[in-house]
C-alpha cells in the first residue's frame, strides 16, 4: 500500500510540475496577459478539470507560491505551538506552506524574468497581500491572546501583527523576484537569506 500511495504521490508532483513548466514557458515567451488555461492545458497535455485540481488560477501556476488558504492543522498550529519570538514561528509557518512549490532551476529562472512584467507584478502583489492579511490575522489572535510576546508593548497586537507580516510579505518577494537570488537554492533557503539581508540593511540604523 505504501508503495502505491507513493507512487500516485509521484505521479501528482509530475503532473503539477508538467503544468507550472507550460504556465512558466508560455508566459515567459508570450507576455503575462497573452496566454490562457486553455493554453497552458494543451501545452501541459492535461484537461482544464485536471488543472484546476492543482491550481486555482493561472496566476498560481505561473507565479508559484501556493495561494490555498492555511489548513485547520497549520493554523492551530501557529496559535499554540510554544514560541518565544512569533516572527520565527511564522517563518516556520510559511516554509511549511511552501512545501510542493515548483524546486526547478529552469521555472524559477522564468518566474524571475515574468516577475518584470507589469501585469505579472501587480498579480503577484496582489496575491501576496492576501496571504499576507491572513497570516497577518493569525499573528493578531497569537498577539491578543499572549500579550507577553510582543516585541512592541506601547503598539497594539494588530500594529505588530502587520509588520510582522509586511515584513514577511517583502521578503518573499525578493525571494522569489530579486534580481540577485540565485535559482538554484531551494525557495526556502532564499526566503531566509532575503530576510537576512533586511537584517543587514537595517542594521544600526538610526530614524
Amino acid at each position: 500500500m505504501q508503495e502505491e500511495l507513493t507512487l500516485r504521490e509521484q505521479k501528482r508532483l509530475a503532473t503539477r510540475d508538467a503544468i507550472e513548466d507550460a504556465a512558466t514557458k508560455l508566459v515567459d515567451e508570450r507576455g503575462f496577459n497573452d496566454v490562457t488555461v486553455e493554453e497552458i492545458c494543451e501545452a501541459a497535455g492535461i484537461s482544464r478539470r485536471t488543472f484546476f485540481n492543482y491550481f486555482d488560477s493561472k496566476d498560481s501556476a505561473v507565479l508559484g507560491g501556493p495561494s490555498k488558504e492555511f489548513t485547520e492543522d497549520v493554523r492551530q498550529r501557529f496559535l499554540t505551538e510554544p514560541t518565544d519570538n512569533v516572527l520565527t514561528l511564522a517563518l516556520h509557518v510559511v516554509d511549511a506552506h511552501m512545501v510542493g512549490h515548483h524546486h526547478g532551476t529552469v521555472v524559477a529562472e522564468r518566474r524571475q524574468r515574468i516577475a518584470t512584467q507589469p501585469e505579472a507584478a501587480m498579480a503577484s502583489m496582489m496575491r501576496k497581500r492576501e496571504k499576507a492579511h491572513e497570516i497577518k490575522q493569525l499573528i493578531e489572535q497569537r498577539l491578543t491572546a499572549e500579550p507577553e510576546l510582543q516585541r512592541l508593548p506601547d503598539s497594539s497586537p494588530a500594529t505588530e501583527a502587520m509588520i510582522i507580516a509586511s515584513f514577511l510579505r517583502e521578503a518573499l518577494w525578493l525571494a522569489l523576484a530579486g534580481p540577485d537570488i540565485d535559482c538554484t537554492e531551494p525557495l526556502a533557503d532564499r526566503l531566509h537569506g532575503a530576510l537576512h539581508l533586511f537584517t543587514e540593511y537595517a542594521k544600526g540604523t538610526q530614524w
